[in-house]
């Protein structure tokens, strides 16, 4: 049986000020952007998309990075398998990584060692050393469980201005229908011929 159609799937967090963060479904003529509603210098963006149809966004929200919070309402969303999520931060200072419940939030959702380095960052050699940081994170939606295993999740994060760029696959079922899961591999098919 031949594999199924893949789309690809590339997310880009603000590497400068008034960049901000975005994610693309598909390639070319046949891609859609999703990016924040209003950019925000030193913010996490976190966008919630349909897994049945990847290309059509569910909710996002602007979250200012110092003292962020965790949205309200955002677990009806984020507990729901129908959907994948984006975390993608805007120019994010390095004084701003996540802290108390918005750390555990993200730690709920998959963040870890890409996180983790950002943190230690901040603790040992604060933002003396290296202002601006990027990180991104993505990842099936759905319940959280003790005793059970997560849905997947992915991320990846930089300093020191680099590109903070993640390069993957959505792939449907056996079948090529929905529902999209997220693939950690950028070997894609290409299009069919218009």
């Amino acid at each position: 049986m031949d594999m199924p159609h893949m789309l690809a799937f590339t997310i880009q967090p603000g590497t400068y000020s008034g960049s901000g963060s975005g994610f693309v479904v598909g390639i070319g003529r046949n891609s859609t952007g999703f990016s924040p509603p209003n950019r925000l210098d030193d913010s996490y963006w976190i966008c919630v998309f349909s897994a049945q149809n990847p290309r059509q966004k569910v909710k996002d929200w602007v979250v200012p990075a110092q003292n962020a919070q965790v949205p309200a309402g955002i677990d009806t969303y984020m507990s729901n398998p129908d959907n994948l999520f984006v975390v993608a931060t805007t120019w994010l200072n390095t004084l701003h990584v996540p802290q108390g419940p918005f750390y555990d939030f993200l730690a709920k959702y998959g963040a870890g060692r890409e996180l983790q380095k950002l943190e230690q960052l901040n603790a040992v050699l604060s933002c003396g050393s290296y202002g601006r940081m990027n990180y991104a994170l993505t990842g099936q939606c759905g319940p959280r469980e003790p005793g059970k295993p997560a849905p997947p999740s992915y991320e990846k994060s930089s300093y020191l201005g680099d590109p903070c760029i993640m390069l993957m696959s959505l792939m449907p079922m056996k079948n090529g229908a929905p529902p999209y899961a997220i693939c950690d591999t950028y070997t894609w098919t290409s299009p069919p011929a218009a």
